[in-house]
């Protein structure tokens, strides 16, 4: 049996994100954590700008949100993944009520930092933002 990882603390509900569930963003199953994340997050109309669609914000914090959780399954227990950097692209507008499911993954796990990625797609599956980050185990 391996190490227990901060993705077995995050399943079993003893690390939480509170932002998380402030934003309504949630964990979806996967068939390899340490491969690839899955997140859910429907657009609430609070969080719109005046165009009725997610503000860019809202959409980085749920960028971040599966950039961190990528790195969990890689990660021990008693580490979290701070974030260093992220770059995020909007590809296109998602208007209130979108459903939209992002993605993540480590690209390249170095001795001091994690290199992530996140796709962020609506319903149809069209990709609405991409993210890249650089995430730096801290002790939690």
């Amino acid at each position: 049996m391996g190490r227990r990882t901060r993705w077995d603390a995050i399943v079993a509900g003893e690390a939480t994100m509170a932002v998380n569930d402030t934003f309504g963003f949630r964990r979806l199953d996967t068939t390899d954590p340490a491969a690839e994340v899955a997140f859910a997050w429907t657009v609430p109309e609070a969080y719109c700008n005046s165009a009725g669609t997610a503000q860019g914000g809202v959409l980085a914090a749920f960028a971040d949100a599966v950039l961190g959780a990528a790195c969990a399954p890689h990660l021990p227990a008693d580490h979290y993944p701070a974030l260093a950097e992220m770059k995020i692209s909007i590809l296109r507008p998602a208007p209130a009520g979108a459903r939209l499911t992002a993605r993540g993954r480590v690209l390249r796990r170095g001795r001091r930092v994690l290199f992530v990625e996140a796709e962020i797609a609506d319903a149809a599956g069209t990709l609405v933002a991409k993210a890249s980050g650089t995430e730096i185990p801290s002790r939690a």
